[in-house]
């Protein structure tokens, strides 16, 4: 048996920034439901994300607004209560992103925890982006 997918939105309608690495920050990429409680929510950033000041104030704001989805009801109600041990917020990036944007993220590490999950960085390959984004 496979698992239900919902998708409440195209992604394209979506958007508020069509050609930045992050298109929207108003969006979840995927969030997958645990059987016993709590989530795995991938960020995914398949386009070199540079370090200027617009690109990180977007991948803080999309970042904080993963962490305020851990409280509601929505979230809840399909995962229980979110803790560091259950939930995990993975930022899946570009290997051509600027090594400022790693910093940054593990900067937020603190941050993430005090929401309830735990945050994990993984440096997406040639072969997960495909011939026509590398």
């Amino acid at each position: 048996m496979s698992a239900e997918v919902i998708t409440h939105a195209k992604f394209e309608d979506t958007y508020d920034e069509p050609r930045h690495p992050i298109p929207s920050v108003d969006t979840l990429d995927v969030n997958v439901v645990k059987k016993g409680g709590g989530s795995d929510l991938l960020i995914v950033i398949a386009s070199p994300l540079m370090a200027d000041d617009y690109s990180k104030g977007r991948l803080l704001t999309r970042l904080r607004n993963y962490c305020l989805f851990l409280s509601t009801p929505d979230f809840r109600s399909e995962s229980g209560e979110s803790t560091p041990d259950n939930t995990s917020i993975i930022v899946e990036l570009h290997p051509d992103s600027h090594p400022e944007i790693l910093e940054l993220l593990e900067s937020q590490q603190d941050v993430v925890f005090s929401h309830g999950a735990s945050l994990k960085l993984r440096i997406l390959s040639a072969s997960e982006l495909g011939p026509s984004l590398n």
